[in-house]
């Protein structure tokens, strides 16, 4: 066996393994500091030093990876259909042109018109959580996390909440950490949108935008207008919740951390920052070498894939010191969370505002104290995706008046 197989016992795809694990940042560290890029067979090369990443990011010469669907297992059938055709997927004028057409919904302009419905939606959820004070236990994730980007997304989506609740929530929650699972939910929430198409039962929202063409840009086709729906409805979900349950658990597991941010709730956007950097939802992108490269020594062929470890770079401590420490006081220029280059997350603002407006009104206003229950419990269902699966609390009333002003 090969050192590097020592270190992963996988090859290929199977690397996505370790994210699944309770801590996959010691195996990370491990790996960047003997190999940090690494062979592992099947075609795939495993980057997680910081310069690296951030320059194969960056490269126009390397096109779209197909990480995610590799990821999924997916290889055939609607759910492959819709993960070909996404932009995450696309590269040249196909992705100009699609990327040109989706971010027409996420202007500046635009995000900051959604803060009083983030702002209001976030106010009644705290509200029922703090009403639930008692011996009950709470699910944070549920309650919180999960529910505000959701409720988000179905205002941007124009759907009556039955039915989002129906025919999008019910396809996301009903995934499990069976093999296939994430598979059958691409593909459940494509034959939502692929149905709706098909009847012109279509809401005014983002739905409706994604089919209006452009004079310039052009349009999208019928899967692409699903795949990019799909697309919308996973990261905007997906992702933030990951964002807002990390931290809050960040937070709440340093009591230092939370007294520090209700005497100045000007460090939210800071421990946001250092949320993304230390406990960061998007845990890997991938992209296609787009010709032979040497990295680090290591040669490269045209066509392989490359695996890049965000999570694992922005604990890089070439780039950030002391990185397994959770220090909001850093300089956080070059922060990897988002993606980098032509591909980088359209939806990073908007979840940064929701973050914002969460720590805020849950963790400096309210009239509560929220004390875990237990270790941290990962989700299992995506290895691409690193979040809490609950973050259940007892919730009790503040000994004293909270501070601070938004």
């Amino acid at each position: 066996m090969s050192s590097e197989q020592s270190i992963t016992d996988a090859t290929g795809w199977d690397l996505y393994g370790i994210a699944l694990e309770a801590d996959p940042h010691a195996r990370w560290r491990t790996i960047r500091e003997r190999t940090p890029v690494l062979d592992a067979g099947e075609g795939v090369f495993f980057i997680t030093r910081w310069d690296l990443v951030d320059e194969i990011l960056r490269d126009p010469r390397h096109g779209a990876g197909s990480g995610v669907s590799s990821s999924f297992g997916a290889s055939n059938g609607l759910a492959f259909d819709t993960m070909r055709v996404w932009l995450m997927s696309l590269d040249g004028p196909d992705q100009a042109r699609g990327r040109g057409l989706v971010q027409r919904q996420f202007t500046p302009r635009q995000i900051k018109g959604l803060r009083p419905h983030i702002a209001e939606t976030t106010d009644r959820l705290v509200l029922a959580i703090e009403k639930s004070s008692g011996d009950e236990p709470v699910d944070l994730i549920e309650r919180l996390a999960f529910a505000l980007p959701s409720e988000l997304t179905r205002s941007l989506f124009g759907f009556p909440e039955a039915e989002w609740r129906d025919e999008i929530e019910r396809v996301i929650q009903e995934v499990d950490d069976s093999p296939g699972a994430s598979i059958q939910m691409i593909e459940g929430l494509a034959q939502v949108f692929e149905g709706r198409l098909a009847r012109g039962d279509v809401p005014e929202g983002l739905l409706a935008h994604l089919q209006v063409p452009d004079p310039v840009l052009g349009a999208l086709s019928t899967l692409e207008v699903i795949a990019n729906a799909v697309l919308l409805v996973t990261a905007a979900i997906d992702t933030t919740a990951g964002l807002i349950g990390n931290l809050i658990h960040c937070v709440l597991e340093r009591p230092e951390m939370l007294e520090r941010l209700r005497k100045d709730p000007r460090i939210a956007s800071a421990l946001i920052e250092e949320t993304l950097r230390f406990e960061p939802p998007a845990l890997s992108c991938s992209r296609r070498a787009g010709e032979t490269i040497e990295l680090a020594g290591v040669e490269i062929p045209t066509g392989s894939q490359l695996l890049l470890g965000l999570a694992a770079a922005n604990r890089d401590p070439a780039r950030y010191a002391r990185p397994d420490e959770f220090e909001p006081d850093r300089d956080f220029q070059g922060l990897l969370s988002f993606g980098g280059g032509r591909h980088v997350c359209l939806g990073a603002a908007l979840a940064r505002l929701e973050a914002q407006i969460v720590a805020h009104r849950l963790l400096v206003t309210s009239e509560c104290d929220f004390e875990p229950l237990e270790k941290p419990h990962w989700q299992k269902k995506n290895p691409t995706v690193r979040a809490l699966d609950r973050l259940p609390v007892h919730v009790r009333p503040r000994t004293r008046t909270p501070r601070g002003t938004e």
